[in-house]
């Protein structure tokens, strides 16, 4: 039986979301940047979400986690951009940094504190390369309207499925997927509400899956990943101040190929048709990152 401790997990991976998050993606000015330099500074902002009950995830890159001498999960590679072989031209872009804070919390105050600090310490070691405000829409809802998450794993069962158990390599730990999706909202809405939820596979109002799914729904091309091993989703929407709208995915798994194994359906690279929700909705940025355990995690930062 899969055995985990869920005390290991960083905080912010199981906590209650908080009604704001901020995604902060980083990478190193050079070859030769300090990693003494950034090791503290990551304490240091460690150290100041817990002094503000600020829920936080570092999730490190497959270059930087093996720079920093840390013991590495089996197999962690970097995200590469995963193109639909139909002549749409979608494609699921890859972004991959070295380094991703996620915070999030019920004081944006605080969070942006927090996250204000600890980029301008780091500035001279690594730059920004995207940042990301989120929060809660309604009822944990998408943009579209639609319950997002409603296929996650029980709250009870998410440990096992996110952490990678107790006598593997880097156990405790959690493989990231984090993708900023972009929404057609004007295009999605001029859809009727039942062809929305053959995209989805659900219905909109309360989230109950079709008896009968489109091959290219949603719930189709994910339902197989999910079934073979499960991921623990903890997205969010965001929306910029020029009108762009969309969702910030993250996801948690003891491994790493059913992220793949999801995107690879979702385009139809496995010889599926191609997830009818990627006519609405394109991912500009995509990147893995590894959550290491409490314990690796004090380890890395010398502590």
């Amino acid at each position: 039986m899969t055995k985990v401790d869920i005390k290991q997990a960083q905080s912010g991976i199981f906590s209650d979301l908080g009604k704001h998050q901020w995604y902060v993606h980083l990478s190193r000015n050079s070859a030769s940047a300090n990693l003494d330099k950034v090791k503290t500074e990551i304490s240091n902002l460690v150290s100041a979400c817990e002094s503000k009950n600020i829920n936080l995830v570092v999730g490190f890159g497959p270059d930087l986690l093996k720079d920093l001498g840390a013991e590495t999960p089996d197999d962690f590679q970097p995200f590469t951009t995963i193109k639909s072989i139909d002549d749409s031209g979608k494609e699921a872009a890859a972004t991959q940094e070295d380094l991703l804070f996620w915070l999030h919390s019920d004081s944006k105050d605080d969070i942006w504190k927090a996250q204000y600090d600890a980029r301008t310490a780091l500035a001279s070691e690594m730059s920004v390369a995207r940042e990301t405000m989120a929060f809660i829409y309604g009822a944990s809802l998408d943009m579209t309207g639609f319950i997002d998450g409603t296929g996650n794993p029980a709250p009870e069962d998410q440990p096992a499925v996110a952490m990678i158990p107790e006598g593997e390599p880097a156990a405790g730990g959690s493989f990231i997927l984090a993708q900023r999706w972009v929404h057609d909202l004007e295009g999605w809405n001029k859809m009727s509400v039942p062809d929305q939820e053959k995209a989805f596979g659900r219905t909109k109002a309360d989230s109950v899956e079709l008896e009968t799914q489109e091959p290219y729904s949603h719930l189709s091309h994910v339902a197989q990943a999910d079934q073979n091993h499960s991921i623990a989703r903890r997205s969010t929407p965001y929306a910029f101040h020029d009108g762009t709208v969309g969702l910030y995915f993250m996801a948690f798994c003891k491994s790493q190929s059913p992220f793949v194994e999801m995107l690879n359906a979702m385009y139809g690279t496995d010889g599926q048709v191609r997830d009818k929700i990627t006519d609405f909705s394109d991912p500009v940025s995509g990147a893995f990152y590894f959550s290491p355990s409490v314990s690796q995690l004090s380890e890395i930062l010398g502590g």
